[in-house]
């Protein structure tokens, strides 16, 4: 009994790259629709981070702080941290003996830093224990401070801005400032010191991450 060869069994063509580079090819719309698409989802993408900016932009300024503590300056705002962060963040020693204290702090700006300003009164031993807590210079008239939000012109016997915050720029004025080499100097403390009462002095500080 005779045996017949086997029937020959069509075969597929062989095709190359992925199912995606298959409909490309075979129809460049794709390709078009692809492209259409990305843009668009850019374009929401961007959209969305606009709206919410803008948002941000025209929110009130978080100013929790000033409900909690009396001490903040009511011409302030955007006071979101405590004092006590505030002087724990720039190292400073408060005087326990602080009379007239008042503040405006805040952090999360456009580059997430702190901002301080503070004036307080305090005795000749409280200056001194201030200073030495907080590390800084005993001031001299001499010293220029150049990072403390202060003017320098025109002279003024006394304290300006809101609150009083801002120093007075007169004769009887000593200041004290980080030096950019010092630990500090990424967060400069920038200190202002009235001693027309030596007993009572009166202390500015301004400091800022840089």
């Amino acid at each position: 009994m005779s045996m017949s060869p086997p029937s020959p069994q069509p075969t597929l063509p062989q095709l190359s790259g992925s199912e995606d580079d298959r409909v490309l090819t075979r129809d460049p719309s794709a390709a078009v629709i692809w492209v259409v698409a990305a843009v668009i989802v850019l374009i929401l993408a961007m959209a969305g981070w606009f709206i919410w900016a803008l948002s941000q932009a025209f929110d009130p300024p978080d100013n929790h702080v000033a409900a909690q503590d009396s001490r903040v300056c009511a011409g302030t705002q955007g006071n979101n941290i405590t004092l006590a962060d505030a002087t724990s963040h720039f190292e400073l020693a408060l005087p326990k003996n602080a009379t007239h204290l008042t503040f405006a702090a805040s952090a999360g700006g456009m580059q997430g830093e702190y901002d301080l300003s503070l004036r307080f009164t305090t005795t000749s031993a409280g200056l001194a224990s201030f200073l030495a807590g907080s590390h800084l210079a005993n001031p001299t008239a001499a010293t220029q401070v150049t990072d403390g939000n202060w003017p320098s012109y025109p002279v003024t016997t006394k304290p300006q801005g809101p609150c009083g915050l801002t120093p007075p720029n007169a004769a009887h004025m000593v200041y004290s400032q980080d030096s950019p080499d010092s630990p500090m100097g990424g967060s400069p403390r920038s200190v202002a010191v009235d001693l027309t009462d030596p007993a009572r002095p009166q202390v500015w500080v301004d400091a800022t991450d840089l």
